[in-house]
């Protein structure tokens, strides 16, 4: 990603390499920044939009060289599409797009020229974000790594608006580097990131931000009888861990816990899944990776919130003394569950996170994030989370957040008929109902848990990994959705009091 992010009054001096000024579809005379640098240009502006060579559709580059003097190198037109459909998202798609186009043609800097307005924040926010991520690479090879020479980003703003978009391009910074570290988590093999793994590096990441963090082993949950998180690890010969980190703590802010879902892998244990795209099954660990970098990302902002960030870490496999269908669990609340599927194992483990939140903390609110049903995607695909709970108000706010940031999410219904249908035949409740409704019986079951506590549970099963073909700063294999996501919804509690 880029490391240096500078933002400078908008004063062109000749020196530099590329300037980039974004383009609605179907501009044809420049206007604003872009006719600043037509007229330096002496017009090669105005000569690619009205040769039509440079169209304005999202994604859309344009590479003008320049001999004009006091006018920069070169100048990169850059397509946001049609003016009424712009949003954060399309902003960030654009800013990733200019990323790759600089980093094939070997540029080491560039500047980025926009219009000074009052939303001049939100744009540069967007626009570093997906810069940033467009670079990201994960390779482990014996081939020698080829980092992209781009290393600088200028922007150039009116003097007015400077406060601002400073704020705005260091926050994006820090929400980018950290949606990096969930990347390099979650795309890490399941062999190298076990549980032990994962909570040393929950720890390291903590430790560098100045956030507490105490890890219990399986000794000290089988003394606090954490049933549900032990019986999933039974099947694997890597120990399970119980992270907990803590910013801000004793001081005298409002409480939020975020719980993540941090199964390093999942066969599926007994209920053993297909082999096909079992490999992503690495990444089940994607709330547990969101929650670790968030905490750090939130301590880097300085957020006036205490915090508390819990994740617990197994691996679900299918050994001789693995978890079987039919077995009852007894959880860390005392509630029994039958399992009817052993790969509905991030509901179990979430069981005891989120009443271990309840028994050690009084939070003004609960919120979850987990990898925990494939039939998100099938309501949703693979760009909008879904979002659930029993608090309307939190719900909104995440709403919001997601439209603000351009990392969406979509309500789905949780009312009582979904409570009945996690009701246990021999037990308190059940790990599995059937494939009708399943991400919603599924956060079901965790509202049991969380009972009357202000709660809210966000899927990111669909929004964890891309395939490819997604917005330009998706990498191929994990997005790091949900870091600024979280960051927003949490800059929002922190504004209330």
């Amino acid at each position: 990603m880029i490391r240096n992010i500078r933002v400078k009054p908008d004063t062109i001096t000749g020196s530099e390499e590329v300037v980039i000024v974004a383009l609605h579809r179907g501009t044809r005379t420049p206007s604003g920044a872009a006719a600043r640098l037509d007229r330096l240009s002496r017009g090669a502006v105005r000569e690619a939009l009205s040769s039509r060579r440079f169209d304005g559709g999202i994604r859309d580059t344009f590479l003008i060289p320049l001999r004009a003097a006091k006018s920069p190198d070169h100048i990169l037109l850059l397509g946001l599409g049609k003016r009424d459909e712009v949003d954060t998202e399309a902003i960030a798609d654009a800013g990733g797009s200019a990323a790759r186009a600089l980093s094939r043609r070997r540029f080491k800097s560039a500047c980025l020229l926009i219009d000074s307005g009052k939303n001049a924040a939100a744009f540069v926010h967007a626009f570093v974000k997906g810069f940033s991520l467009a670079l990201y690479q994960f390779r482990i090879t014996a081939k020698p790594e080829t980092p992209s020479p781009l290393k600088r980003l200028t922007i150039l703003v009116d003097s007015k608006h400077l406060r601002a978009v400073k704020e705005a391009a260091r926050a994006a910074h820090v929400v980018a580097e950290h949606a990096e570290v969930v990347r390099d988590l979650v795309n890490a093999p399941a062999n190298t990131l076990t549980p032990s793994v994962l909570a040393k590096k929950a720890r390291a990441l903590s430790s560098e931000n100045g956030v507490s963090c105490r890890v219990l082993g399986a000794a000290e949950m089988k003394k606090e009888k954490m049933g549900a998180i032990l019986a999933v690890a039974r099947g694997s010969v890597e120990e399970p861990k119980l992270v907990v980190m803590h910013y801000n703590k004793g001081k005298k802010l409002p409480q939020v816990c975020l719980v993540g879902k941090g199964v390093t892998f999942d066969s599926g244990g007994i209920s053993i899944k297909p082999w096909m795209n079992m490999n992503e099954m690495k990444g089940d660990m994607a709330g547990g990776g969101l929650v670790t970098a968030v905490m750090s990302a939130a301590a880097r902002l300085k957020l006036p919130l205490e915090i508390i960030g819990i994740m617990p870490c197994v691996e679900n496999m299918p050994d001789g003394d693995a978890l079987k269908p039919g077995d009852v669990v007894t959880t860390y609340a005392g509630k029994t569950i039958e399992v009817l599927s052993t790969d509905a194992e991030g509901r179990l483990i979430l069981a005891d996170a989120i009443t271990y939140a309840r028994k050690h903390y009084a939070p003004e609110v609960l919120v979850d994030f987990a990898t925990l049903t494939g039939a998100v995607m099938v309501a949703l695909g693979t760009r909008i989370a879904g979002v659930m709970g029993n608090s309307q108000e939190h719900i909104d706010t995440m709403i919001e957040a997601g439209l603000e940031v351009g990392e969406p999410t979509w309500q789905l219904p949780l009312d009582r008929h979904f409570y009945k249908a996690v009701e246990g035949d021999i037990t308190d409740y059940k790990n599995y109902s059937g494939r009708n409704g399943s991400t919603t019986t599924a956060a079901a079951l965790l509202g049991r848990f969380a009972g009357d506590k202000p709660w809210i549970h966000v899927d990111i099963a669909g929004t964890f990994w891309s395939d490819g073909g997604g917005p330009s700063y998706h990498t191929k294999g994990a997005t790091g959705y949900g870091v600024d996501l979280a960051i927003r919804f949490l800059e929002k509690i922190a504004r209330r009091g």
